[in-house]
């Protein structure tokens, strides 16, 4: 059947398509309630515009019927995150903010996170880039202590004694006082900090009478990084609510999206994506955009969108908080975000090495100066970092349309017998792929080798006995200064691809990045070695007892900060722990 046929013959139900090009790759998942009438405006719109790039490239279509919308959105979800179609919004895996958070615990505790923890009793943030979030996580340890220790320690910890923890490392402590800590923590983030402020100043003109200079320009700079919370700003809201402002601007091939986050009334963080536009359903580019922003981030009580977006087809989980800009301050922030997005094109357009919503070019002018015989959809990067013929790990970071996928970086740790750089490739290579071909997992259509002619034939050698023809390999080869030098393409030439900034730049930090993890992999590997060697010189403490110790503990210095408790737990004799605090004690 071809494509006119199988458009024209989709069901009148609610569903999730997908679009695949000739190379039989996802380019593109959509939701409709009505497959067959939101497929046909795609084509349909094709005859009264331009041919737009997204629509050229569909070869066939498949699609997937569901009982309901809501289902229709999951699966989208779903469906996106495991084919990273390039014509959808794809935010890289990291994308998140800091936060400071109150633990939902009996003893509540303080964390500075990364990802936002949905079952944290109290979240505050996102919080601004620069604004030395962890200097006023300590702040609030101090001024407002809540559990600082992992408590029941069955005494006093040293953070009670100054002032810093309830004291639940020995005692029961009264609700209220949590409640009473966290109430002030509240009215803190709201922007009421003149009691910290009073507090810290206090302490500043305390610590001078006492000569204690260092401590006092200690708590100066701490009032400093509260100013983000007393700074004026243009506009501030008498409601004090949270607020998203989410803008966009399209010019020629690009579009970039800003996000404004409010919080209490009070801008406090900036975020901008950028990325290619082929006349894509705008609603649908940023109803995928807010459905991974809001995955890993807090709703706040508003979400402001552009007019042009069709707020009843937008996700359930923040339709009800989503409206377009109405009211007079709500256009004046909106406003705000527009002139971001417009600077975010403006920038990137005048910049020379940004790869920044280029992904897509960079990966057709790959094509060309490799001499691949299609688009490298996906692309795997090998490396192997070693200390002479031990600490050996190879590694293996994967890129899908151009963007790293890190939740499929992968070490692989290499027998010492394996002593030249040919027969270690070939070593990773085998064992990935073969595993690969055994669980029917997706196959690369491009391998990568950092490393010269040599790593290339140990790929080639690999991937030929395993059968897997269709695989293309090329080398990246770094100058005597470990710098990204030339290319060998397909046909084991060489290419200068310093002729081609942008795809030099992209090379490269593929390059960096495959070394970095694999070196990350034997520094831990020979780190925890030389550790292991060296603590079974400690009286009492010999392999298993290390063993056990290093299945509670990651590092020795979480070992320094577990409690004795703990620790004879693990080692049952008095002896050996007092020897092994000993230890800890002298080193550094």
């Amino acid at each position: 059947m071809d494509l006119k046929s199988k458009v024209s013959n989709l069901p009148n139900k609610p569903g999730c398509y997908l679009y695949l090009n000739k190379d039989k790759h996802f380019i593109y998942v959509g939701k409709a309630k009505n497959l067959k009438k939101r497929v046909s405006t795609y084509f349909d719109r094709v005859q009264n515009l331009k041919t737009t790039r997204l629509v050229r490239e569909i070869a066939d279509i498949e699609y997937f019927v569901v009982s309901n919308e809501k289902e229709s959105l999951l699966l989208e979800e779903n469906l996106i995150k495991k084919y990273r179609p390039k014509y959808n919004v794809l935010l890289n895996d990291d994308k998140s903010y800091p936060y400071i958070i109150i633990t939902n615990e009996k003893d509540p505790t303080y964390k500075y996170v990364r990802k936002l923890d949905k079952k944290a009793l109290r979240s505050f943030g996102p919080l601004p880039i620069g604004s030395n979030a962890r200097e006023t996580l300590i702040t609030l340890e101090r001024l407002f202590p809540l559990r600082r220790c992992k408590g029941n320690l069955r005494k006093p910890c040293l953070h009670y004694f100054i002032g810093q923890c309830s004291g639940a490392c020995f005692k029961e402590v009264d609700k209220a006082y949590y409640q009473e800590q966290i109430k002030r923590v509240d009215n803190f983030f709201k922007g009421n900090i003149n009691e910290v402020k009073t507090i810290l100043t206090n302490q500043m003109l305390k610590a001078s009478e006492n000569l204690q200079f260092e401590e006092a320009q200690r708590i100066k700079e701490q009032i400093i990084s509260l100013d983000f919370t007393t700074t004026k700003q243009n506009v501030e809201f008498k409601s004090q609510t949270d607020l998203d402002v989410i803008s966009y601007f399209i010019e020629d091939d690009k579009i970039a999206i800003v996000t404004l986050f409010y919080r209490a009334g009070k801008l406090l963080f900036k975020d901008e994506h950028i990325q290619l536009y082929f006349e894509q359903d705008i609603t649908d580019l940023l109803d995928s955009f807010m459905t991974q922003i809001y995955e890993k981030n807090i709703l706040p009580h508003k979400i402001i969108v552009d007019k042009e977006i069709e707020l009843f087809e937008l996700n359930d989980k923040y339709k009800n908080l989503t409206t377009h800009p109405i009211k007079e301050e709500e256009k004046i922030i909106y406003n705000i975000g527009l002139q971001n997005a417009q600077e975010a094109i403006r920038k990137s357009k005048i910049s020379t090495t940004t790869n920044i919503g280029n992904e897509n070019e960079l990966i057709i002018q790959l094509q060309k100066v490799a001499k691949l015989n299609k688009e490298p959809y996906r692309l795997e990067m090998f490396d192997i970092s070693n200390i002479g013929n031990e600490f050996i790990v190879g590694s293996c970071v994967v890129y899908i349309n151009g963007k790293p996928v890190r939740n499929e970086f992968r070490k692989y740790n290499i027998e010492s017998k394996f002593t030249s750089d040919y027969d270690r490739m070939k070593e990773m290579l085998y064992r990935r792929f073969q595993k690969a071909l055994l669980e029917q997992r997706m196959l690369p259509d491009l391998i990568i080798m950092d490393g010269g002619i040599i790593q290339v034939h140990a790929a080639k050698e690999i991937i030929n006995a395993l059968g897997l023809n269709d695989i293309q390999i090329i080398g990246l080869v770094k100058d005597d200064h470990h710098k990204t030098s030339f290319l060998i393409n397909t046909n084991e030439d060489d290419v200068k691809i310093k002729d081609y900034p942008k795809l030099f730049n992209w090379l490269s930090s593929i390059q960096i990045r495959v070394d970095e993890y694999a070196k990350s992999g034997f520094k831990k590997k020979q780190n925890n070695s030389f550790l292991k060697v060296e603590l079974e010189q400690i009286e009492g403490l010999g392999k298993k007892r290390i063993q056990n110790l290093f299945k509670n503990y990651n590092t020795i210095s979480e070992i320094r900060q577990a409690s004795e408790v703990d620790l004879f737990k693990i080692l049952k004799n008095k002896k050996t722990l007092d020897n092994l605090l000993n230890y800890l004690k002298n080193k550094k």
